[in-house]
């Protein structure tokens, strides 16, 4: 008995010494691979010790590999040190020392995974202006108005008194304005830029270092995009500014916007986190669809709360899967139209969507797009988009410094989906109210019923009964086909579509 635990304690310290020496050489052989990169400005020695999921200031996959390129080829460093190593749930924490050849020194954060795999480096993540810090502290919270779930944020540029309406759009880079208030503010073109537009490319030109005002959060040094039209309700859009520098969190049930520094941060409420990718300036979220029962497509879709609908496929992803003779039924045509690119589009509704790992939505509203001489040769590099109608069921947190969204349903979660009769689109808004959402294929409505109308009934049916019993919207909807509606929009007043 006594050689036997004699023997078990030997092999148990002959574990641990070879762990401890073998993280050592991990520690050693990450650093002197991460050197001789800097040394022949060659990313191929550490290559292979890049994780899946590595990243440089939100960036993932070739945008990661990109910026990886460009600062060791530009980053000039003649030293790397390993001061300490620390194992942590997320995996193996190094704080290093990197001289550069004028002997300055800059400390810097590697996490490696499981595997010894890069995850992150803090200094990569400072050269692209992501700032990582041990605690996430709240920096400001801006309230927005909500329009069917649209987020219009009041922002200040450069000084101009007119505060203007800028649409939260995490499905654009950066900020952009038309060229009329452009120039009433004074914009100075610094640059030109390609820009990809629903359908294809356009060129725009850029207005560098402009400092913006949001409430009390002021943002130095803001790159804003110029178009020559917008087409959109508002002044112009912010787009993925805000999530690349804080960890930003969309409160519907509140209409508010908290911002953090990046760093360690319990999310709020009951949720499920969702791996993203950015591997081209906008978030990547994956999604499983079933057109029909049984017929199940996975794709990679952007995060865009700047599209007014739930969720679109684009041309290559429809063609590939052949979506269009899949079964599905479209039940209104339309185009999308986006710099001068039209597009077909055919709007009907799904078995189900799921953006994974969260439950399916049953009955979910989309659009497939159809072939057109401009778009045949698009190629964006994803699948289609999920819209604010989808994603305003849920109080939101983007983290990009971990590369993760985290979903928590709000109230408007509970309620049925949107709806179609005849051509007409109709919703639930945050507060409860059902709305007006527009009618395929026009800006206006002929009969009045608008954007944004509030209603009160459907064919005999009140709202209450509506949203307690989603039965009697299939029942409306088949109706439909056959008869008029009559649509109760205020005491006394009703529109027959």
């Amino acid at each position: 008995m006594l050689f036997k635990q004699i023997f078990k304690a030997g092999a148990l310290l002959s574990f641990v010494l070879s762990a401890a020496i073998l993280q050592a050489q991990t520690a050693t052989q990450f650093s002197a691979k991460l050197l001789s990169c800097f040394a022949h400005k060659d990313t191929s020695n550490i290559s292979t010790q890049l994780a899946p999921n590595f990243s440089i200031a939100g960036h993932t996959d070739a945008g990661a590999k990109f910026r990886l390129n460009q600062i060791i080829k530009n980053y000039q460093v003649s030293k790397i040190e390993t001061k300490t190593e620390k194992k942590t749930n997320r995996g193996t924490l190094l704080q290093l020392v990197l001289t550069s050849k004028d002997n300055n020194q800059n400390n810097a954060e590697a996490l490696l995974d499981r595997s010894n795999k890069l995850v992150h480096l803090t200094l990569f993540d400072q050269l692209y202006g992501m700032q990582r810090k041990e605690k996430a502290v709240l920096r400001a919270i801006i309230p927005f108005e909500n329009k069917n779930g649209s987020i219009y944020l009041q922002v200040k540029i450069n000084g101009y008194e007119k505060p203007l309406q800028l649409l939260f759009d995490t499905g654009a880079d950066g900020m952009a304005l038309n060229q009329k208030l452009a120039d009433e503010i004074g914009l100075k073109v610094t640059r030109e830029n390609n820009a990809s537009v629903v359908g294809g490319n356009a060129k725009i030109k850029v207005s560098d270092n402009n400092s913006i005002l949001l409430d009390t959060l002021k943002l130095s040094g803001q790159g804003i995009a110029i178009f020559p039209e917008m087409g959109r309700e508002g002044d112009g859009i912010i787009g993925n500014t805000l999530i690349r520098q804080f960890i930003t969190h969309i409160d519907y049930d509140k209409n508010l916007i908290s911002l953090y520094d990046f760093g360690d941060f319990q999310y709020k409420d009951t949720g499920t986190v969702v791996p993203i990718s950015m591997p081209a300036g906008v978030m990547i979220l994956p999604g499983q669809l079933e057109v029909i029962q049984g017929k199940s497509y996975a794709g990679h879709f952007v995060f865009d709360t700047g599209a007014s609908y739930d969720l679109i496929c684009f041309r290559p992803f429809v063609r590939q899967n052949k979506l269009l003779v899949s079964g599905f039924k479209p039940e209104a045509q339309a185009a999308t139209v986006s710099m001068g690119v039209s597009s077909p589009t055919f709007s009907g509704r799904s078995y189900q969507f799921a953006i994974s790992p969260l439950p399916a939505m049953q009955g979910l509203p989309i659009t497939l797009m159809g072939g057109s001489s401009g778009n045949e040769q698009w190629q964006p590099g994803f699948d289609g988009s999920i819209g604010i109608r989808l994603l305003s069921r849920y109080n939101i947190t983007i983290n990009l410094a971990e590369s993760e969204v985290y979903f928590a349903p709000n109230k408007l979660h509970a309620h049925p989906q949107d709806f179609l009769v005849k051509n007409y689109q109709f919703g639930w808004d945050n507060a409860g109210q059902l709305k007006a959402l527009g009618i395929i294929g026009a800006l206006e409505t002929p009969d009045g019923l608008k954007v944004g109308t509030l209603i009160q009934g459907i064919d005999n049916y009140t709202v209450d009964q509506l949203k307690k019993k989603p039965m009697l919207i299939e029942e409306i909807r088949l109706k439909a086909k056959e008869q008029p509606i009559v649509i109760t929009v205020a005491p006394n007043k009703t529109i027959t579509i």
